[in-house]
């Protein structure tokens, strides 16, 4: 908390969220352990600081967001029909025009050990990222005025590309 607070007070009124990493408490437990940490990791020290960097959209991920509490009103919350509600809310805050930073703090949690429960994890995750595309992309050319040519694409190839990807990856498992 202590970071998120001295990150806030640094960054100017445009940035109303800030992402910490996450990352498991369990991650030598088995393969899949290993996998999902490889995969945070990832995500979390390379993706979304590089996402930062370049000033392009941050999809929220996790339990490890931080608010400005008014710019939380006036992004009307999280949607309770989205089942990736983090991730949407990091679109909506990027389309006004606001800013999702990243602070290098981590937060740990327990990563799934067994395949079914990982299955049902990633059905809910890409069914999650579709509706969050259907939803800011219903009207494209707005959304590309709103954020930008740049913005807009990278959304498109990483909050789009995922589920194709995933199904992709998940047909190519033995």
């Amino acid at each position: 908390m202590k970071k998120a607070v001295a990150a806030f007070r640094q960054a100017d009124s445009s940035t109303v969220v800030l992402q910490a990493a996450l990352n498991y408490f369990n991650a030598r437990e088995n393969m899949l352990t290993r996998m999902f940490t490889l995969e945070y990791n990832y995500w979390f020290y390379y993706m979304l600081p590089g996402l930062d960097a370049a000033g392009l959209p941050i999809p929220l991920g996790g339990t490890s967001n931080h608010f400005r509490t008014s710019a939380l009103r006036e992004l009307g919350g999280w949607d309770p029909h989205n089942v990736t509600e983090d991730a949407d809310l990091g679109i909506r805050a990027s389309a006004l025009g606001y800013r999702v930073g990243v602070i290098s703090s981590t937060t740990m949690e327990e990563a799934n050990t067994s395949v079914p429960n990982f299955i049902r994890q990633r059905s809910r995750w890409i069914k999650g990222y579709m509706q969050t595309v259907l939803v800011h992309a219903r009207r494209p050319a707005a959304l590309m005025k709103e954020v930008g040519p740049v913005a807009f694409f990278s959304f498109l190839l990483l909050i789009g590309g995922t589920p194709p990807l995933s199904s992709w990856c998940c047909r190519s498992w033995p």
